[in-house]
């Protein structure tokens, strides 16, 4: 996992090769004018899902992992707290491959992601998004960049 400000983003494009895509794609736009919904970037199958909800406590959330993809997620709009651990220290539900999605047990540690930083959360990284900050329900808007796992990786 990677947690910084949008500021130091260029820092990281040596990780991936479509990290500089993702790198070009935010400077040269205006997220904020993003409607909701998925959006292809470029050819190379890789996308953005903007989404909007209302925050969630945490006992209404759960931890999940991905294997396919790395999420680059930034807030366009609000605040949330999201849960962190480390995908092999929880418990394992089925994994969903249409969705990319399982689920995961276990305990959390917690950041905030607000306008102005970014995580990076890889196939390892259990991640609990959508949690209220401050226990405050609020209206959040997102930008999940969406960025193949490449098997040379």
């Amino acid at each position: 996992m990677i947690f910084d400000k949008l500021d130091n983003f260029k820092t990281y494009i040596c990780i991936h090769p479509y990290f500089e895509d993702v790198f070009h794609f935010i400077r040269n736009n205006d997220l904020t004018q993003m409607t909701i919904g998925m959006h292809v970037i470029n050819e190379k199958s890789f996308y953005a899902s903007v989404s909007e909800y209302e925050t969630k406590k945490k006992s209404e959330a759960f931890i999940e992992c991905h294997r396919k993809y790395i999420d680059i997620q930034l807030i366009l709009k609000g605040h949330e707290k999201i849960g962190i651990c480390n995908k092999a220290d929880c418990i394992e539900y089925e994994y969903n491959e249409k969705q990319d999605l399982q689920k995961l047990e276990g305990e959390v540690d917690f950041i905030s992601l607000k306008s102005g930083v970014f995580a990076i959360f890889f196939p390892h990284d259990g991640h609990m998004p959508q949690v209220r900050h401050n226990d405050i329900e609020e209206v959040v808007k997102k930008v999940v960049f969406k960025i193949p796992v490449l098997k040379h990786l």
